[in-house]
């Protein structure tokens, strides 16, 4: 989109010294691993999208290994039965941020979807890729802000509905 703004859906967020990330602040998930795509789908179906046609369209599909054994993959059976919690898209500490899954306030999945926000609703001067001009520490501290909405324990699911919806 000419603007940048995008629907913004990675599910992991690597260290940068990691192999596959690249040393990109938000490196892009070539696949999906253990999980990983059930934790989208599940998020996506909160916040009111229906993500596997996109996900069928990735160049590799997903698979059962999950190959990073310094990390857990998500907690599949735990997000299936996660509390909501909804809040109004306007106490979003991030413009765009429609849902975050937490594992004890820690981020498994999250969506951001720019579109249909001005470039000034997003803060910005100037357009890019992603839909928004921040650093990797902007976004998690607006995570970390938005993870006081979810329990310190267990897995939960926080949304931001739009006032549309």
């Amino acid at each position: 989109i000419e603007e940048g703004g995008r629907i913004f859906t990675p599910a992991r967020l690597l260290p940068f010294d990691h192999p596959e990330a690249f040393n990109h602040e938000f490196p892009t998930v070539l696949q999906l691993h253990k999980g990983e795509a059930d934790a989208l789908l599940m998020l996506g179906e909160h916040v009111g999208f229906r993500l596997w046609p996109t996900l069928q369209r990735y160049p590799t599909q997903p698979d059962t290994l999950w190959p990073y054994e310094q990390f857990d993959p998500p907690p599949v059976d735990a997000i299936r039965e996660a509390p909501v919690m909804e809040l109004s898209d306007s106490l979003a500490p991030l413009p765009g941020l429609r849902g975050v899954t937490y594992a004890s306030r820690e981020p498994i999945s999250f969506i951001v979807d720019t579109r249909g926000l001005t470039m000034a609703e997003r803060g910005m001067d100037r357009a890019t890729a992603m839909g928004l001009d921040i650093t990797r520490a902007r976004f998690l501290d607006a995570l970390n802000a938005a993870a006081t909405h979810v329990p310190e324990e267990g897995v939960a699911v926080l949304v931001y509905k739009r006032g549309d919806q």
